[in-house]
């Protein structure tokens, strides 16, 4: 626990059909780093894979928004270069089989889409406003109606003393409705273009009244939205007949193991992998592997022999994991070096708690911190921060922090409130002074302690000037400010110490991490036989 625990090198032998099972299953269980083990008489096993799955890339940007879900085959990839070009004709084919039907269907949807919005618009106006639709192309109408959506903030619209406009609020964006000649509107139109408007089409076929108008658009979308239907289900079957799914699933495979194991060496039936692991055995690096149908040999070699220094991993106890981040800070602890993550996750909180002695705010740092653990892991951090607050805070006789323990003994004394507060200043500050004679080497974090006393005061004096209901205001608010504020000044101290007056002593930071293999990008399925 109090070393970092150093990774073996390993020298693995397995079959082309199972090398991509193997390595998935170890990347799920973060057991291997790869390395390439130098020099290696094999040729690598995704070798001129680059420029092909560069193509794949190319064509994912253009059709991923229409493709299936992946889905790995049944039959394992024994050779990744046919593979490879196998499954692109496969998608290629299909993307030129798709293109009308994908070009049809972004149609539709930008004609819904206009056409909600126009809805939106027209339901904004009166029932009986008269309609104009927009005249075919060549065309000209006496007077014309435009529709355009501008952001919220900009200047004011300069637009031809002969048109009508009328503007209609919305959340995102407003809507200007134009009304005039054609000449006119298209002047409009111009001034709309420079301030980066966005023009909503309004239907040729569209007149009569707004409420009309609104009626005609439903029709009008319930009939693109069957069509679009109709559009899914042809993309369904063509996907199906290509056999699109699989297609994305073995490139998935394939780009992974070009990411991550580019340099893996391969004759034409076996594929050697090499790196280092953290499994102590052969049966713990590969489990079920060494049953009646064996497929792979590993041995364990020194690492001596290696040009670089073996990763190396930090074994704690799960209290103790969110302290490593310190050590991290400095560089991942040497083989030879202590791992000071189990002294930091004592002298951490109690360096925090001392500057921040406080009971209430204690609790609520330790409630944030224990309710926010999961969406941002390093407040974790709070909950043992917060209990050394807390308890720090009983010693201190601050049972609900000095803010309290100054404003109570205000409130409860006999004799005038502004005297009653001062003794309660001094005897906080006594108690603190009590606490400092044996930290002199430490004597800032003391000053911390009393600029959380000299705070405490300040908002309890500006509370008590607030009146009745004020007062309660001004304490809530103020001790929100007192924990954001030395919250963070406390929490930069407390690292300062930690890394520039305690990891200096004896820490160089000469290791490097473990960095296990990431599992695949496409999960892959258990197979009868294999290691899962």
């Amino acid at each position: 626990m109090l070393r970092p625990v150093p990774c073996r090198w390993f020298e693995l032998i397995t079959t082309r059909r199972d090398v991509a099972h193997l390595l998935a299953a170890l990347a799920d269980r973060g057991a291997i780093e790869l390395e390439t083990h130098a020099p290696e008489p094999w040729p690598a096993l995704t070798s001129g894979a680059d420029r092909v799955l560069e193509r794949f890339r190319a064509i994912e940007r253009t059709w991923r928004g229409h493709w299936p879900a992946p889905r790995i085959g049944s039959q394992p990839i024994v050779d990744p270069a046919a593979t490879l070009d196998a499954r692109m004709a496969a998608l290629e084919s299909w993307s030129a089989d798709a293109a009308p039907l994908v070009a049809e269907r972004e149609r539709l949807a930008s004609q819904s889409r206009s056409l909600a919005d126009l809805g939106r618009v027209l339901g904004a106006l009166p029932g009986h406003f008269p309609v104009a639709g927009e005249p075919a192309s060549g065309a000209r109408f006496a007077v014309e109606m435009h529709v355009h959506a501008i952001a919220k903030q900009g200047p004011p619209l300069d637009l031809p003393a002969g048109v009508l406009r009328l503007a209609i609020r919305g959340r995102s964006e407003d809507h200007v409705v134009t009304v005039g000649r054609a000449r006119d509107l298209a002047a409009a139109d111009e001034h709309f273009a420079g301030r980066k408007a966005r023009r909503i089409a309004v239907p040729g076929e569209l007149a009569g009244s707004a409420a009309d108008a609104i009626a005609s658009i439903a029709k009008r979308r319930s009939a693109i939205d069957r069509r679009a239907a109709a559009l899914a289900l042809e993309l369904d079957a063509l996907a199906r007949r290509h056999d699109v799914a699989r297609a994305l699933g073995d490139l998935g495979v394939i780009d992974w193991l070009a990411s991550h194991g580019s340099e893996l060496a391969a004759s034409d039936r076996l594929v050697r992998v090499t790196g280092w692991t953290t499994a102590t055995d052969a049966r713990a690096l590969c489990p079920g592997l060494d049953g009646a149908q064996r497929r792979c040999v590993v041995r364990f070699a020194s690492s001596r022999r290696r040009a670089r220094a073996p990763p190396s991993l930090l074994a704690n106890p799960p209290w103790v994991r969110a302290f490593e981040a310190f050590a991290r800070m400095l560089g991942q602890p040497g083989r030879n070096e202590a791992d000071p993550s189990t002294l930091v996750a004592v002298i951490a909180p109690l360096l925090f708690g001392f500057m921040f002695g406080d009971v209430g705010q204690g609790a609520v740092l330790l409630a944030a911190g224990w309710l926010l653990r999961k969406r941002v892991p390093v407040l974790v951090l709070l909950v043992p921060g917060g209990i050394a607050a807390m308890g720090f805070g009983l010693l201190f006789g601050s049972p609900a922090g000095a803010v309290w323990y100054v404003s109570g003994s205000a409130r409860l004394a006999d004799g005038g409130a502004a005297g009653a507060a001062l003794a309660g200043v001094a005897q906080f500050v006594e108690h603190l002074l009590q606490l400092l004679v044996n930290t002199v080497s430490f004597a800032r974090v003391g000053a911390f302690a009393l600029a959380h006393a000299g705070l405490s005061v300040a908002v309890t004096g500006v509370a008590e000037a607030s009146g009745a209901i004020g007062y309660w205001i001004v304490l809530l608010l103020g001790n929100l400010l007192i924990l954001a504020l030395e919250g963070l000044v406390v929490g930069i101290q407390t690292t300062r110490l930690v890394m520039f007056e305690f990891f200096v002593r004896f820490m160089k930071g000469t290791g490097r991490s473990f960095r296990p293999l990431p599992p695949p990008f496409v999960p892959l399925p258990h197979r009868n036989g294999s290691h899962e």
